[in-house]
């Protein structure tokens, strides 16, 4: 009996260690079981006349993505791999395979494949690759790519940029109405002048870049005037950039330390106030390159950070909401609606709370959030057929699209 006993307790250990290696081994299932058991969220849209629904579950890491043609693009940010969902469907072979900085490692990092734009037939990617296994030669690089015949051909590295730190490497790349990219760099702990300190040493980090500017030069920092090459500077960490459809104008979501994350509107040579700044300056602070760089207070600002990530904005097809920027957080899975004016250059509130352009520790965010429960949020692209596309990272990732009703 006894025998018979410890044979049963044996099997079940034994079956119970095989259902959760199928569960961690199958992403997808493991995202479902986690939505129906309460482990994972399921998000949800606070509008009623607002439709969510799963692109694709369970997949790992996912940063960012782009529409190319009639099909999707995303990155999978500790694989290295390029991923492609043609007609709905996954493809099983990855568009291309990049040995990304740390690849399986079980530790913290912002490096990896961060960031992709597409441009009519070219795909821009920006990743943190490892070009030595034995003597590691890491660095962050933005490619140019040709898509024909469903493939990703020809790469052309544009630049190469520093990758000195396991955190703030940026990565977001858009593109403007005239067809100009730009990519965010974060700042990696660097105290240059370009994060302004006093001092005279400039690296390519802590900026908006404009890539391509001129292709004689990979990496700005070693040509004769670097600051050409900077759109901003000042910038601490950045996840997030969008270009405003109307307007041209651009946008940039920016991360603070622990204080003031901020959604900044981007003029051509702005300074953002890193690392002298933080959040709207309530008093005059000498920055190191006033004379060719203007800085601004922020559109908006969170006292406690939230990490706001992706940023986009939709159309006349969300009919009231078409006025209106998108914002994703990591830390709370917040999805953020914020109504512009008539100019598009301010937000505008009717909780007064809100009406200095902060939310502070005890303000009431219910105005702003248009949805919730996404995890964390790496991007948001808003697609021609009126979809705004959500990337929520953690909890094993899924790609989600919100449309009218």
């Amino acid at each position: 009996m006894k025998k018979t006993v410890i044979i049963g307790i044996i099997c079940g250990l034994v079956l119970s260690g095989s259902l959760i290696y199928v569960l961690y081994d199958d992403t997808s299932l493991r995202y479902n079981v986690g939505t129906l058991v309460g482990v994972k969220d399921k998000p949800q849209i606070l509008d009623d006349n607002f439709v969510i629904s799963e692109v694709i579950v369970g997949i790992e890491s996912v940063t960012a993505l782009t529409f190319i043609e009639n099909d999707i693009l995303f990155l999978e940010k500790e694989s290295g791999k390029i991923r492609h969902i043609q007609n709905g469907i996954l493809v099983d072979e990855p568009l291309w395979d990049f040995q990304v900085k740390q690849e399986g490692c079980n530790c913290y990092t912002e490096s990896g494949l961060l960031g992709i734009t597409s441009v009519d037939s070219y795909v821009y990617v920006y990743v943190t690759e490892e070009l030595n296994h034995d003597e590691p030669n890491v660095e962050n690089r933005i490619y140019k790519f040709t898509w024909k015949d469903n493939k990703l051909q020809n790469p052309l590295l544009l630049h190469i940029l520093p990758a000195d730190e396991l955190v703030h490497h940026g990565g977001a790349l858009v593109s403007d109405l005239d067809e100009n990219v730009f990519a965010t760099v974060g700042d990696q702990n660097l105290e240059t002048s370009i994060q302004n300190y006093d001092n005279d040493i400039i690296a390519d980090a802590g900026i908006i870049l404009r890539v391509g500017y001129d292709q004689n030069f990979k990496s700005p920092s070693a040509s004769m005037n670097p600051l050409d090459h900077y759109y901003a500077i000042g910038i601490r960490n950045s996840f997030g950039l969008a270009v405003d459809p109307i307007t041209g104008y651009l946008w940039d979501t920016e991360n603070g330390p622990a204080v003031y994350d901020e959604i900044n509107l981007v003029f051509p040579k702005f300074n953002s106030g890193w690392a002298k700044i933080l959040g709207p300056s309530n008093e005059i602070v000498s920055l190191k390159h006033t004379s060719d760089f203007s800085y601004s207070d922020p559109e908006f600002s969170w006292e406690l950070t939230v990490a706001p990530t992706g940023i986009s904005f939709v159309d006349e097809k969300w009919d009231k909401y078409q006025n209106s920027l998108f914002v994703g957080d990591c830390k709370g899975g917040n999805l953020y609606r914020f109504e512009l004016n008539d100019s598009r250059d301010e937000f505008i509130f009717e909780n007064p709370d809100l009406q200095d352009l902060v939310l502070n520790e005890l303000d009431d965010n219910e105005e702003i959030v248009f949805g919730k429960g996404f995890g964390c949020i790496t991007d948001l692209e808003y697609s021609s057929d009126g979809y705004l596309y959500v990337i929520s990272y953690l909890n094993n990732g899924a790609i989600y699209k919100i449309h009218p009703k």
